[in-house]
């Protein structure tokens, strides 16, 4: 009697799982409720499950039980519910299976269970209930990025079903098995009962395992073989977001292997398969200017810019597939460390813009898009500007000092002397100790310099007090290296500023900030310890090769460039000419400078010293042309004015009436 009663609700459980199915593949794909159906569907098919799970497991009620909680798995995962509780259902489930079966397991590794099931029980319609578990629990190993725990129980399945399938057991073809559909077969009648296809899943499973698969070789620089594993993930189940994800990848792929127009042509086609992967056409933008294609290059981050100005509408016009349950994104779980995927910022494109007009000399757009970033920086949706496609986007401050270059160039002076306040007023406030950089050559000396890539060891320390050793290879201590940027920003703000109120004809404020400029870069000193007895064109040499005292040397000489321009307009020409030989001491291959202290030479009447300096004119032009191709920031950038050559050629002319003067009274 009892059996009797256990049998029709059985059938009854049966007939509410086939309802529920139908109602929920009844839907349609257009429906704007969608979400909340599959809600409400997962919600009785969780209550359906307990009902059915209230009763001691039997062989009779496991198959259907287990396809219940198929249906209940595969909704949840659906709602992006992957938790630990559905990893716990499926193993209660198993081991209620079995249970079934007179079997008994109670250790937590749910691999071994599903050896043991496999090798203890061959009832066919068990087997194929287990199966699709099988199926749910590979994708949520898939979530977690476990490939290893997906092979070990398809090497299980391979030694119960290769047998009489005819396959080659090489673990090769595995993932094939399961593509061809000879693992997750489809039972008679089983699409009424679920929810998802196990041939959709199997296929769901494929993609997404090669997506990984090749994901991982292309981080290991296997980039050929990358490509090939990425092309078999693009053939398999893949929604537009996944497809344009997977042909981005390859064309980053592409790029490496030195392919840059196979790159661009898979960038177009992820572009083609979704309109909103905007990383591919970041990308290919890199490519174009790789390339040297400087309008295309500005076209695609122009697009890339509107495109972002309107992420908001991007958003919420996404309707993914809707009608797929579990979408393959759901699955990829790629590093957050990996930029290649990453939408890109707006911040960091329009910084693109910025910088790429301001190198190409077009001032007036560079100040429009330098303007527009300063002004999102107040907006509360762009104060993570860090987080970006491109690690090597400048902070903040130097940010607004790049801008100050091109407000510059575009004779924006009043705005200058604005946003150059705005980083000398917060930032100055922060510095306070002097710096002292103490080398310590000893071990760099004895070794091979052009043999070895570690530079001499350095610390930074304030007057009493030793912070660890750091190189340009190396972290510097973080507070004393956060200081010396602290200078070097500020100062640089003061340097723009003098330079504005000198185009302004402020002689006066022009004059106090280039010596507020100065006074900062002061702080910074750098010596050899007193016992050392080395010589000092070590610390030229340190001076030329390490990147914070390359920029602090060229502040230095345009400041007091700056500062002498101003005195010998003022007529203190002994004054200007100190301020002019201090500037040559920091950086003695800058033109402009040498052009000035003839000038103030002449004046002094010092013309034989003037006729010196000026004879060393082409060889500082030389020097220069080489250091200019060292990497300086873009924010370094000197704005005096350039010396042309009928200013070039009337000095000449006059020191050279000097000399012959010279040669005919002797």
């Amino acid at each position: 009697m009892e059996s009797g009663r256990s049998w029709g609700c059985l059938e009854m459980w049966n007939e509410e799982n086939c309802k529920l199915v139908a109602q929920l593949k009844n839907i349609s794909v257009h429906a704007v409720n969608r979400r909340e159906i599959v809600r409400q569907s997962h919600v009785s098919f969780s209550k359906l499950l307990e009902k059915i799970q209230g009763l001691p497991p039997t062989v009779s009620s496991i198959p259907l039980e287990l396809t219940i909680l198929y249906n209940t798995v595969v909704l949840s995962l659906s709602l992006s519910n992957a938790s630990q509780s559905v990893n716990s259902l499926l193993y209660e489930g198993l081991v209620r299976g079995l249970e079934a079966y007179d079997g008994h397991f109670d250790e937590p590794d749910i691999t071994k269970l599903w050896a043991m099931i496999s090798q203890s029980i061959h009832d066919p319609t068990f087997i194929q209930a287990v199966d699709q578990l099988i199926c749910l629990q590979c994708v949520l190993w898939l979530v977690c990025n476990q490939l290893e725990k997906i092979d070990a129980v398809l090497h299980i399945l391979r030694d119960r079903d290769s047998s009489g399938s005819g396959l080659n057991t090489h673990s090769g073809n595995w993932w094939q098995w399961i593509k061809s559909g000879d693992l997750l077969k489809d039972r008679n009648g089983s699409d009424l009962m679920l929810v998802l296809s196990l041939s959709s899943l199997g296929e769901l499973i494929y993609t997404c395992a090669m997506f990984i698969r090749g994901f991982r070789r292309m981080e290991e620089s296997n980039y050929r073989e990358a490509v090939d594993i990425l092309e078999q993930a693009a053939e398999g189940l893949c929604s537009k977001r996944i497809l344009a994800e997977i042909y981005t990848l390859i064309g980053h792929c592409s790029a490496q292997m030195d392919r840059p127009q196979t790159a661009l042509q898979y960038f177009r086609w992820a572009l083609q398969a979704d309109i909103q992967c905007l990383s591919a056409l970041y990308h290919a933008a890199m490519v174009y200017r790789q390339l040297e294609m400087v309008d295309a290059e500005l076209e695609a981050l122009n697009h890339l810019s509107v495109a972002l100005d309107s992420w908001d509408q991007y958003k919420a016009g996404n309707n993914v597939d809707s009608q797929v349950l579990i979408r393959p994104e759901q699955l990829v779980q790629i590093p957050a460390t990996c930029h290649l995927l990453t939408n890109v910022n707006w911040v960091h494109v329009k910084h693109l813009l910025a910088r790429r007009f301001l190198q190409m000399g077009r001032f007036e757009d560079t100040a429009e898009h330098y303007l527009d970033l300063l002004a999102s920086f107040l907006e509360e949706s762009q104060r993570e500007v860090f987080v970006v496609a491109d690690h090597t986007i400048p902070r903040i401050p130097e940010i607004y000092l790049e801008a100050a270059v091109a407000l510059l160039h575009c004779r924006r002076f009043n705005d200058v002397i604005t946003v150059s306040e705005e980083i000398a007023s917060k930032v100055t406030c922060l510095i306070s100790e002097n710096l002292t950089f103490e080398i310590r050559v000893n071990e760099w000396l004895s070794s091979d310099c052009s043999k070895s890539s570690e530079a001499p060891e350095i610390n930074t320390s304030p007057r009493n007090c030793l912070l660890n050793g750091f190189s340009e290879w190396q972290i510097l201590g973080t507070k004393k290296k956060e200081t010396l940027n602290y200078i070097l920003w500020s100062a640089t703000a003061f340097l723009y500023q003098g330079q504005a109120f000198a185009l302004l004809k402020n002689n006066k404020e022009s004059i106090t900030n280039f010596t507020r400029c100065i006074n900062l870069l002061l702080k910074v000193q750098v010596v050899c310890p007193p016992d050392s007895g080395e010589p000092d064109d070590l610390l030229e040499t340190l001076k030329e090769n390490m990147t914070e005292l390359k920029i602090l040397q060229t502040l230095k000489s345009l400041a007091f460039t700056g500062r002498g321009i101003q005195l010998a307009e003022r007529g203190q020409n002994s004054e200007a000419l100190q301020n002019l030989q201090l500037s040559l001491q920091a950086y003695p291959d800058s033109f402009e400078t040498i052009y000035h202290l003839v000038e103030v030479l002449w004046k002094l009447e010092r013309k034989q010293e003037a006729v010196t300096f000026w004879l060393k004119k082409t060889e500082a032009k030389q020097r220069h042309k080489v250091n200019a191709l060292k990497q300086i920031p873009l924010f370094v950038i000197s704005c005096l004015k350039e010396i042309n050559t009928t200013e070039e050629e009337a000095v000449s002319k006059k020191l050279e009436e000097y000399c012959s003067s010279c040669t005919k009274r002797t």
